[in-house]
């Protein structure tokens, strides 16, 4: 399902770009004669979260009895996005600087999540039961990001397709795992919940600072005289792991979203 979400909205991207060529060998694009200034303006998405891991254990009672390695979810990411021409009089070359709230929150994969003919007591009654457990992540950052765009096509404001390539640095703001422990008996069921906080462990579990390179291609589109909307699809990277314990963990993302920036400083 995450997978079919993120196909589709990355079809739409695509499909408004290509109507904007159209719309563009037609004439009908609002291109301002006028060169010079900067853009600055909204930018949001979605995540395709994605986490590598080694196999772990859920519970630190039972290290071998329910496993997870590795997840996907969908996650959003926002925030204010800012291009500085290079040269103001064709925009073509631009320095980007971003600031965004970056979800890579997740499920994870379990490998082994269950174990039955186990014996259980529920509400005092003993019998032969089973027990089910999944683990997810809230992980969120406020990350800068800094880097050069490219576009093909050089004119009096951005238009048309570009790559563009940014360093991120990410700030925890929060980090819980999230376990779900499901007790199954013959009298009834119950689910019990609890979640620890990576962002303020002891030293040995904590969430670290992140680190991780941006690619994506974007393409510009006139919306007005003043404003530019900008869709885009990419790939986020990481250089840093999560935290440093042993389960290995790193979270990277395909992303898909749009900017709208105005032009100021004309």
């Amino acid at each position: 399902m995450t997978k079919r979400i993120l196909s589709l909205a990355l079809a739409s991207v695509l499909a408004f770009g290509a109507t904007s060529v159209f719309a563009q060998k037609g004439g009908d694009v609002l291109m301002p004669s006028e060169s010079g200034g900067w853009l600055i303006g909204p930018v949001g998405g979605l995540n395709m979260v994605t986490y590598s891991t080694s196999e772990f254990a859920m519970l630190n009672s039972e290290p071998t009895c329910f496993t997870a390695q590795n997840g996907s979810d969908i996650a959003p990411f926002f925030g204010i996005s800012a291009e500085l021409p290079l040269n103001s009089e064709e925009m073509q070359n631009f320095i980007i600087i971003e600031a965004l709230y970056d979800s890579k929150s997740s499920k994870f994969s379990s490998t082994n999540n269950s174990a039955s003919g186990i014996p259980t007591k529920l509400n005092g009654e003993v019998g032969t039961g089973s027990v089910e457990t999944s683990e997810t992540a809230d992980l969120n950052y406020l990350s800068l990001n800094v880097g050069y765009k490219y576009n093909f096509v050089p004119a009096p404001t951005p238009v048309g397709p570009g790559v563009q390539l940014c360093a991120s640095f990410g700030m925890a703001m929060t980090g819980k795992l999230n376990q779900t422990v499901t007790v199954t008996a013959v009298n009834g069921s119950q689910t019990l919940s609890s979640s620890t906080d990576i962002k303020n462990s002891p030293p040995g579990t904590s969430l670290g600072f992140r680190v991780a390179a941006r690619a994506q291609f974007t393409y510009d589109i006139p919306v007005t005289e003043m404003w530019v909307a900008t869709p885009f699809v990419g790939y986020d990277q990481p250089f840093t792991k999560v935290d440093d314990t042993p389960r290995d963990w790193s979270a990277s993302s395909a992303y898909a979203g749009i900017a709208f920036r105005i032009l100021l400083g004309r």
